[in-house]
């Protein structure tokens, strides 16, 4: 069964991670003084797919970000910085698996896959580059 986004809606925090999971988000250009703010914060939610149509709301660090895309096409991402990037996201079994080309824009390639352990935990996968690791967020 695929990922189901309109599910992901509600209020997430930050659970478990693989040992490496702040090497990774060092590489994906998160200061640490921002991961110490993020590793506790509350992040709520508001995900939805339309046919191929994926809208997904996020209110973080004080900010609304709202992306849609189209699933299988490359569209543009605005994350919480204010930093837009390249991503196609794909279904691919029962994971949510989105692709940046070139997430800092000097050609790192970044690989994420979702998917529903339960009800209440999605696992993140993460490839950055040549760094893999993993993250969950529980519903809160």
């Amino acid at each position: 069964m695929p990922f189901d986004v309109n599910k992901s809606t509600g209020k997430w925090k930050h659970g478990e991670n693989s040992d490496n999971y702040k090497q990774i988000m060092e590489k994906l250009g998160v200061p640490s003084e921002m991961w110490d703010q993020l590793k506790d914060a509350e992040f709520p939610v508001n995900s939805s797919l339309s046919g191929n149509v994926m809208t997904s709301k996020v209110e973080a660090m004080g900010k609304t970000i709202e992306n849609t895309f189209t699933l299988g096409v490359e569209g543009e991402e605005t994350d919480p910085m204010g930093t837009k990037r390249k991503v196609t996201y794909t279904m691919e079994g029962e994971d949510l698996v989105s692709v940046y080309p070139s997430h800092d824009g000097k050609g790192l390639t970044v690989t994420t896959r979702r998917h529903f352990v339960d009800d209440n935990t999605i696992r993140v996968a993460f490839k950055v580059g040549d760094l893999e690791g993993w993250a969950t967020s529980k519903r809160c």
